[in-house]
């Protein structure tokens, strides 16, 4: 019985594998030439699956196969997110923030003053939009109406909001350079730090709450796994990740976490890490900074390029 079960764990570590590395990789690039319009740091999708793309320098977006400036041209874009209503947010370095309905013309945001140099957006599962800051905090928009967070309403480690995420059970995770933040209007919030926590380190720069409401942290020093009472923590010396830099993280459709570091991206499927490279791998570039799931393809962006993984 024993040795069956063992013959059935590696049947599945090889198909898993297998599903994967034998999948249809492609390359996407705005230009041909090497130029920081490849350096890609946001891909979201319209409601009518469209891809936008934000890069070093401006956003585009593809239409028929061709790529468009679609505004902010030659500026470095921080954030950007499509919400619910399908409204188009950009946070450009330098620029403030910017929103578009049609996505052809753009509005800049006054209302958030002197907050503007936006490092993340996303929403909630009540479509509550959520703006992470470079010096001002945490932001909130709902109902047209703006909510700049108060060190009593919201602790945080600092008020540079790198990451967020919020999990099905309304709980919002702000990831900045001092630790991270757990916020329920309920429940009040909860800052988590190598000082509290076995945090591996206080620099959060990127977050992903899976569907059983765990969080992935990624930070500086490692990859760190919270399910609300205990902390599993991997890194390039215990998990096979190449980097203990981790710079982006995504949950697929089979529930497998990726794990975007500074010199390649990682596939854990709960039992088993697997590290795609240049040297190994169709990977454009071992730089990956954003990872975004749609339908049945996982999009990587580098700072090269995008590579697409088809998954069977």
């Amino acid at each position: 019985m024993e040795t069956n079960r063992k013959v059935f764990l590696l049947l599945f570590l090889f198909v898993t594998f297998c599903s994967y590395s034998q999948n249809k990789w492609t390359t996407l690039r705005i230009s041909d030439t090497f130029s920081p319009k490849n350096d890609i740091s946001a891909i979201q999708f319209d409601k009518a699956g469209n891809m936008w793309v934000g890069t070093w320098c401006g956003l585009y977006k593809m239409i028929d196969g061709k790529w468009e400036s679609a505004g902010n041209q030659n500026a470095y874009i921080q954030a950007f997110y499509i919400d619910n209503q399908n409204a188009k947010w950009v946070g450009a370095w330098g620029g403030g923030l910017s929103k578009s309905d049609d996505g052809a013309s753009w509005t800049t945001i006054k209302d958030i003053q002197p907050a503007g140099a936006i490092n993340i957006i996303t929403a909630d599962r009540n479509g509550t939009v959520w703006f992470g800051d470079w010096n001002c905090g945490v932001l909130s928009l709902k109902n047209s109406k703006w909510t700049a967070y108060k060190p009593e309403q919201i602790t945080l480690g600092d008020n540079t909001v790198t990451s967020i995420a919020c999990d099905s059970k309304n709980n919002k995770w702000f990831g900045t350079y001092h630790g991270i933040t757990v916020y329920n209007e309920l429940a009040g919030s909860k800052l988590y730090n190598r000082e509290n926590s076995k945090l591996p380190a206080n620099d959060v720069y990127s977050l992903c709450a899976d569907s059983k409401n765990n969080i992935w942290i990624g930070t500086t020093n490692g990859l760190a796994l919270f399910n609300g009472k205990s902390w599993t923590i991997y890194k390039k010396e215990n998990a096979g990740l190449p980097s203990n830099l981790i710079l982006s993280i995504a949950q697929d459709q089979k529930g497998f976490i990726w794990v975007g570091t500074d010199k390649g991206v990682s596939l854990f499927n709960g039992k088993k890490w697997t590290t795609y490279t240049v040297e190994n791998s169709p990977l454009v570039d071992n730089r990956v900074q954003t990872i975004k799931v749609h339908q049945n393809k996982i999009y990587i962006g580098t700072g090269k390029g995008i590579s697409i993984v088809e998954c069977n």
